[in-house]
């Protein structure tokens, strides 16, 4: 058996644009993957990248390959399209702002007398410095009796009309009918959990706006040349990257914090946070990075589909694909549980949720996070990769649900020769979903050649 090569220095670098922290993303990682990738390519060779995530790797490479990417989550492609395939060819703010703010004060008027007895309460901890509002127990306690949909116990202490707001038959119609204004999923679901009350309210007339924009205004006044989806991405990726900034948890939305004599003083801070100015400056940030990072190859295929019918759907690519490059899960965890508030961002369906981190039912339930599953998951790729003739490169780390490279070697030898499997290690750390604390381990990269 051949033993485990430690990756060699190069002096390349690769760009990066983050969105969202991300647990999977491989920034901390990239020049040891993406070193790989460039090692086994040659400009214009296809890339097909199974579980793009956060399109870290992607985004990297597009100057280089073709790039045909999938993940199975909805703000993934939404990322990824923005990332790869988007062309700032005007500035938002200097063509279609005003219209844009038309429709985010319209729906934000309607939310802020609708929900005005929730955002005056918020006020009172919001406004004036230290000693001059109520202390940390008021706001503990505003919090956790603040009204939300689907909450298992009543909302005694506010007034019934308000109350009523959160119930199901009213969700239920925004449900049922698609776009119903105003828009206010987020001030139903989520305030005083994830964002705070007025935060809600703009994230929902964010939203209302790139609707109102990209679905009637744009359609109406072609005269101005744009990608109206890919618009639409980039606008829908900047309102990620606010609930990112603004997120009182540790980069994921697994659980949200309880409000302590610790954390009083800083969940404040955030949820000072204007999302307005926040959102128009994450669209110029976006734009100025896109416009000095286009790719000659565009437009690279981006897709939202279960790896295994992404498969077959792209098997012709795959055909033609220099490398098929495999970054799955690595922990029992779900992904789906940690970024479900993103997901629903996107989605903006008004979900069922459940538990107390309000998570959105019928999330997606990889094999790679399960022991009985992992290893079918693992030979599925590599039948495929393999039967199509492209070199198929993993990145796993030490301690996964295959805890170890030996391990993860066996799987890959039942469908590969010994001889044409190539590991290479590098020494990282993990961050512990938020802990101070880091764990020590170690970065696999598996190649694979048919």
């Amino acid at each position: 058996m051949a033993k485990a090569k430690q990756t060699s220095a190069s002096h390349r670098t690769y760009p990066t644009l983050v969105v969202t922290k991300y647990m999977g993303s491989k920034k901390a990682i990239l020049k040891f993957v993406a070193d790989e990738l460039v090692r086994l390519t040659e400009p214009g060779d296809i890339v097909v990248d199974l579980m793009a995530g956060t399109h870290t790797i992607g985004y990297a490479l597009k100057n280089r390959c073709r790039i045909v990417a999938n993940d199975i989550q909805h703000f993934s492609r939404v990322i990824g399209e923005s990332l790869l395939n988007y062309n700032p060819r005007f500035r938002f703010a200097e063509t279609v702002l005003e219209p844009f703010r038309r429709f985010y004060q319209a729906n934000l008027r309607n939310l802020e007398e609708q929900f005005e007895v929730g955002l005056r309460r918020e006020g009172m901890f919001l406004t004036g410095g230290a000693g001059k509002r109520p202390n940390w127990t008021a706001y503990r306690d505003f919090c956790a009796g603040y009204p939300y949909y689907s909450r298992p116990d009543p909302a005694d202490e506010w007034p019934e009309d308000f109350a009523i707001l959160f119930g199901k038959p009213r969700v239920d119609a925004f449900r049922t009918l698609n776009k119903l204004e105003p828009y206010n999923l987020f001030s139903l679901y989520y305030a005083n959990s994830y964002v705070g009350t007025r935060q809600a309210v703009e994230v929902d007339s964010l939203r209302c706006a790139i609707d109102k924009l990209c679905d009637q205004w744009l359609a109406d006044h072609m005269e101005i040349e744009v990608d109206i989806f890919l618009l639409r991405c980039l606008l829908l990726s900047a309102l990620i990257a606010v609930l990112n900034r603004i997120n009182p948890g540790p980069g994921h939305w697994a659980a949200f914090p309880l409000v302590s004599q610790r954390n009083y003083e800083w969940l404040l801070v955030q949820r000072s946070v204007s999302v307005w100015e926040l959102f128009l400056r994450k669209v110029r940030e976006f734009e100025d990075a896109l416009k000095d990072h286009t790719s000659p190859y565009t437009p690279h295929i981006v897709m939202t589909e279960d790896y295994v019918n992404f498969m077959a759907e792209v098997h012709d690519y795959i055909k033609c694909a220099k490398v098929v490059y495999l970054d799955p899960p690595y922990s029992q965890g779900h992904y789906s549980r940690f970024y479900h508030l993103i997901e629903t961002l996107i989605l903006y369906d008004y979900p069922s949720i459940s538990h107390k981190g309000r998570y959105r039912d019928g999330r997606h339930q990889s094999p790679f996070a399960h022991k009985s599953k992992v290893v079918a998951a693992v030979g599925t790729v590599c039948e495929i990769a393999r039967e199509g003739g492209a070199v198929l490169v993993v990145s796993y780390s030490r301690g996964g649900v295959i805890p170890d490279a030996e391990n993860f070697r066996a799987i890959l030898e039942k469908f590969y020769p010994p001889s044409n499997i190539e590991i290479k290690t590098l020494g990282s750390v993990h961050s512990k979903l938020g802990q101070s604390n880091r764990m020590k381990t170690v970065e696999y990269l598996f190649t694979c050649r048919p």
